[in-house]
């Protein structure tokens, strides 16, 4: 649960800062989605990401 939130972070965060720093695509969010959609799909999918890390590091304590 750990890797699949650490995986939806860097998929998520890793798409804003790839196009808002680098003007670039990354991932697969931007296949579907465009302007302030993606920014706001990638920025949910970073924040779930970040959810379901914290929580995996807690279940495995």
């Amino acid at each position: 649960m750990t890797f699949l939130g650490i995986i939806l972070m860097i998929q998520g965060f890793g798409a804003l800062i790839a196009g808002h720093f680098f003007d670039k695509s990354f991932g697969l969010l931007h296949l579907w989605f465009d302007g302030g959609t993606l920014t706001a799909v990638a920025t949910a999918t970073g924040l779930l990401g970040l959810v379901v890390m914290v929580l995996g590091l807690r279940h495995d304590d």
